[in-house]
């Protein structure tokens, strides 16, 4: 599943998001890395942005048109 499918306020772990170079560099960039768990903040209306968590303090925000290329998988909380 995609980035773009996922629901607010769910967290979901980084799973591949390498078949696009510019998203690749961007969320490297960010200090993303596959397997880091992430929280859907919010969703722009209309096509808009996507707001992101990464961590307990970082907050950016991406193009649904990158979100479409960030392949993630769910995320079980270890109780």
């Amino acid at each position: 599943m995609t980035l773009n499918e996922i629901n607010v306020g769910q967290t979901v772990l980084l799973d591949d998001f390498s078949q696009s170079q510019p998203v690749y560099f961007k969320l490297i960039s960010l200090g993303l890395l596959p397997g880091d768990p992430i929280i859907v903040m919010g969703k722009a209306p209309f096509g808009g942005p996507i707001s992101i968590k990464h961590g307990s303090e970082t907050f950016f925000a991406l193009r649904r048109s990158e979100a479409l290329q960030i392949h993630v998988k769910n995320y079980a909380s270890k109780i």
